[in-house]
């Protein structure tokens, strides 16, 4: 969603844009973009210095889009004979950006940083919960390649204040804070009749994730064993493919009776489906542990106007918004349920008036208004050149 929205900015802007990823061949199909490339299963480039290492797909991309004989020959033949900026989104494929300036018509060619995380920390965690042995070398060469990525390109974006500091600790010379921001979203009078039917009449919380590892290997240490904090009529409503996850966390713990009557599962769904879930939601949780970077679902949880329950990593890069009153940090299981058995209890909070300063906090949260100030940077590197 990001990279999307980098996108539609730039094309605002006037610039044309060609987006290019380097996907794993076994996990997309119909998803593949005209100038996409796929990465082989069998690619010799899907092992780390001869070993099979699991989870760094992502790390081992950069290598063989960058080599002739893995997917740079079908990478030039996909984008233009003249690049006058080359944006790499998160650090993965810094190592493309690198070849391509060696080319001569690409040298002149700008680099921008798209720094989504600070990844080395985040994968490191990764590693931990699923028990991966003799990885140090792997997090070293991730933490190499996000250093080298910002000292070199000619700008750095980050996520949030924190990331910048660390980007710039690294010897980034220039470093822009570019946050995440949210798509609005309008629910149909159809749809929202439907979900009326289908979840509860007690007041209901949200919690919508992907299948990041993150998302659910530490859920119920944020939360507790048990979600005994929600009274039986009502439920935590599950949405994304971290669906089956929480299903099987939460049913490995000695309540599991009593949590997955809690629970209310429903997988991924429709951009019209979700667009009434959140809109029907009485609140949402945020049950986000660690890590640098920040969250698109904190943006969508925030621009809501409905309670947000979330931990202090939950809220990195919006800080600003931590004084409205529909928030509640959490910071350990028992106020993470004390703060759920509290908005649970309480009214609805009033709808966002037109005109109101409220709205117009929220609407800052906006793609549109984050992503809008990046092409002027951009421009003005061209205009005069990389320092």
């Amino acid at each position: 969603m990001r990279l999307l929205n980098i996108k539609r900015a730039y094309e605002r802007a006037g610039w044309k844009v060609v987006s290019l990823a380097v996907y794993p061949e076994e996990s997309y199909s119909d998803e593949v973009g005209p100038a996409d490339i796929p990465f082989p299963a069998n690619s010799k480039y899907r092992l780390f210095n001869g070993r099979n290492v699991p989870l760094i797909t992502d790390l081992l991309s950069g290598p063989f889009a960058a080599a002739e004989d893995g997917g740079l020959l079908s990478i030039l033949a996909q984008i233009p004979p003249q690049v006058d900026v080359i944006h790499v989104e998160q650090p993965w494929l810094w190592p493309l950006a690198v070849e391509l300036k060696k080319h001569s018509q690409y040298a002149s060619a700008i680099t921008v940083y798209g720094s989504q995380n600070i990844e080395e920390p985040l994968k490191r965690s990764i590693f931990e919960d699923y028990n991966v042995e003799g990885a140090d070398e792997v997090l070293r060469s991730i933490d190499v390649l996000e250093r080298n990525a910002a000292r070199h390109a000619d700008l750095t974006l980050a996520v949030t204040q924190d990331d910048a500091a660390v980007l710039e600790k690294w010897g980034a010379d220039k470093v822009a804070l570019q946050p995440n921001g949210i798509e609005a979203w309008r629910a149909d009078d159809k749809a929202l009749a439907k979900w009326r039917e289908n979840l509860p009449k007690f007041p209901w919380l949200l919690y919508v994730a992907s299948a990041h590892p993150p998302n659910f290997t530490r859920f119920s240490e944020l939360l507790g064993d048990s979600l005994a904090c929600f009274p039986p009529t009502s439920r935590l409503v599950v949405v994304g493919s971290v669906t089956e996850h929480i299903y099987r966390v939460m049913n490995s713990t000695r309540w599991s009776h009593l949590n997955l009557s809690r629970l209310q599962l429903l997988f991924t769904l429709s951009d019209e489906d979700l667009a009434a879930v959140k809109s029907l939601a009485h609140g949402f949780i945020l049950p986000i542990p660690f890590g640098g970077g920040s969250n698109l679902k904190t943006a969508e949880a925030l621009y809501s106007g409905s309670y947000v329950v979330g931990t202090p990593a939950a809220f990195r890069g919006y800080e600003h918004c931590l004084d409205l009153p529909e928030v509640r940090v959490a910071d350990s299981p028992k106020s993470f349920q004390r703060s759920i058995r509290e908005v649970l209890f309480q009214p609805s909070p009033p709808p966002l008036e037109p005109g109101s300063q409220a709205l117009a906090r929220r609407q800052g949260l906006r793609w549109e208004a984050c992503m809008d100030l990046l092409p002027p940077l951009v421009e003005k590197l061209t205009q005069r050149g990389a320092p």
